[in-house]
This record gives C-alpha cells, structure tokens and sequence, in this order.
C-alpha cells in the first residue's frame, strides 16, 4: 500500500474515533435529541467503517496484484530486469560521485 493511502486511512480512523468520542459524550448529555442524533451517528459511523475496510481491502488487493505482476515480468524477462536495474545503479552511482 503507498504511504499516501496509509496516511489517508489513519486520518480517517482518527477522525471516526473523534467522532465516536463526540457520540459518546452527548449520549451523556442526556437529552431526547442528542439520544436520536448519537443514534443516527453510530449508524453513520458503522457504514464508514464498513466502507474504510472496503477500500483498505482494495488497496491490499491492488499492492498483491502490482507485486505479482512485477514479480512475473521479471521471471519473464530476467536478463532485461538485471540490465534495467544495473543501467539505473549505473546512472544513481554517477549522479552520486558528481555530487561530490
């Protein structure tokens, strides 16, 4: 998964923690609407943790299937992928001693 997902994700788990939190505490509050509207909350927070685990899913599935697509690109083509890799070492190799 990229970071930037990771990131998003963990955003997104703080802030329905904030907002389980702020149901929770007008729960306490003991009023007939702040009881309807902590209900319909929860409800609202069940279906984005639903859908979070969703697109966590998705983003797992789609880290698996790049992996295995390189993973099979290279076994297919192994002189190509040791050449690409060594022009690049190569090439980061000479940017590195030009720096100094």
């Amino acid at each position: 998964m990229s970071t930037s997902a990771e990131q998003l994700l963990s955003q997104l788990h703080r802030v329905l923690e904030d907002l389980e939190e702020f149901a929770g505490t007008a729960r306490d509050a003991g009023t007939e609407g702040a009881s309807a509207l902590t209900d319909h909350l929860k409800e609202a927070l069940g279906k984005a943790r639903e859908r979070i685990r969703g697109l966590e899913t998705g983003l797992q599935r789609g880290a698996v299937a790049g992996a295995k697509a390189a993973d099979g690109y290279v076994r297919a083509h192994t002189w190509q992928s040791i050449g690409v890799a060594a022009a690049i070492a190569f090439l980061i190799g000479a940017l590195m001693a030009r720096r100094d």
